[in-house]
């Protein structure tokens, strides 16, 4: 998958992620009698951090040559980065106020972060079955 194709992906997958599970958030905490406030300006904060995460993804390019351990490290990098990304974010554009909300965020991220993981790689298996559907039938024609 071209390098813009996968940021467009990871970025809308982030920020679609963040946004359905504020949503749920906000239903729970509907549900235990507080309200979520959205400033208005918050589902834009959103979408610019699922772009601002989804370019770090640029530096796990070419990982399919790496031993596990290396693997391993600049996946676990990778995810502390971004998670300070979401943490200075939240405390900059006023997403969390206190520490249950701020737990609140490092569990949608987390939840995030698996999701993006899990979807980018399914998306990837999708496109390389469509790669050795081509190539077959081209080696059928000749």
């Amino acid at each position: 998958m071209n390098i813009l194709k996968k940021l467009f992906v990871q970025s809308m997958a982030i920020s679609t992620s963040i946004l359905f599970l504020n949503g749920i958030s906000a239903v729970i905490q509907h549900l235990r009698g507080t309200d979520l406030v959205l400033q208005w300006y918050h589902p834009l904060t959103i979408v610019l951090v699922g772009i601002l995460c989804a370019v770090p993804t640029i530096l796990l390019r070419d990982s399919d040559t790496w031993d596990r351990k290396t693997f391993l490290l600049r996946v676990s990098l990778h995810c502390l980065a971004l998670y300070a990304v979401i943490a200075g974010a939240g405390y900059l554009f006023g997403w969390y106020i206190d520490a249950e909300s701020f737990l609140s965020v490092s569990v949608i991220f987390f939840l995030v972060y698996a999701f993006v993981w899990v979807s980018s790689l399914w998306l990837d298996k999708q496109d390389e079955k469509k790669i050795n559907r081509a190539l077959d039938a081209i080696r059928d024609e000749e």
